[in-house]
């Protein structure tokens, strides 16, 4: 119980760097082409840097079968999600091209952009290691699985290459575990600047998230009932699925099984708009659902944050 207010306190502060970013957009000081450089900066820069430091941990065989447990967890809740978006996404009477984005959007959060700052905040830089794998796992299958989804989804014809893989935030993940693996440490003077830029992600992640906010036209989104049905499934069902999976598993909530949960506790992927934009896709139906989940993960993120501590 003790904990819940160091947690309360860290995502307070957390949200509170989300009101510049409102401010300025709402006077108009900072221009959409200046805050989707900042964006720029942290995806190319920042998050790549935040997540080797945190893979910066001496190799160990514990550490290295709590890895194999992740992506034996993320999986099982990724088959889950996959084979409940489908029927789902059909009963709905979406069309096809909404269908599959759908499934997308339910199968991947914000884990890197948002997840992990958030959750450093939360737990400690200890806990963004596990964090970082995640994301490696996220990625794979975004470039994989995800891409065939909103190839499809756009009526593009499907096309799966090698370069598609190399993001920064993915190049990043496979730095800082080979580093792990291998056992070797920075030179203090590199590991120092990497550790320097990398601080600066939550708050620059932040910031823009609440420019985006600053943007956002309440009615525009409230009548559209089917990004509600996404964020529930994407706030609720998801985070719950991993929550009884992990409990089957592991019984107890460790620093693992935190972050796995509040992992996919996460709103929808800003990535969702990104690659529909590339293909020609539902881009308003995926902004959104990135934006509505993005405001509804302030309230939904601290509540299963307390009830893993209870």
């Amino acid at each position: 119980m003790t904990i819940i207010g160091p947690i309360l306190n860290s995502l307070i502060m957390i949200f509170i760097l989300i009101v510049p970013g409102i401010f300025f957009r709402k006077r108009e000081i900072l221009t959409e082409p200046q805050n989707d450089a900042l964006s720029s900066i942290v995806v190319n820069l920042t998050w790549p840097c935040l997540v080797i430091d945190a893979m910066q941990v001496p190799f160990s065989v514990q550490t290295l079968k709590s890895c194999g447990y992740i992506f034996a967890v993320s999986l099982i809740i990724f088959a889950i999600l996959l084979v409940i978006s489908f029927p789902l996404a059909k009963t709905m009477k979406m069309p096809k091209t909404k269908q599959y984005l759908m499934v997308f959007m339910l199968l991947f959060g914000n884990t890197g952009f948002i997840g992990i700052p958030v959750i450093k905040a939360l737990y400690g830089t200890e806990a963004i290691f596990f964090a970082a794998i995640i994301e490696l796992i996220n990625d794979i299958l975004i470039f994989t699985i995800g891409m065939a989804l909103i190839q499809v989804s756009a009526g593009a014809k499907l096309k799966l290459g090698v370069k598609q893989f190399l993001n920064p935030g993915l190049i990043g993940v496979l730095i800082g575990l080979a580093l792990f693996l291998l056992d070797l440490k920075l030179p203090a003077l590199l590991g120092g600047s990497v550790e320097m830029i990398g601080a600066a992600t939550t708050p620059l992640t932040m910031f823009v998230i609440g420019y985006q906010l600053g943007g956002l036209k309440l009615k525009e989104i409230a009548g559209d009932w089917q990004v509600y049905i996404v964020c529930f499934v994407k706030l609720m069902i998801a985070p719950v699925l991993t929550l009884l999976v992990v409990k089957l598993w592991a019984g107890d909530f460790t620093l693992l099984e935190k972050v796995l949960i509040m992992s996919f506790a996460m709103p929808v992927g800003s990535v969702s708009v990104i690659f529909s934009q590339q293909y020609k896709g539902e881009v308003v139906f995926a902004t959104k659902s990135v934006l509505l989940s993005t405001v509804l993960s302030i309230l939904m993120i601290p509540i299963f944050a307390i009830i893993m501590e209870l």
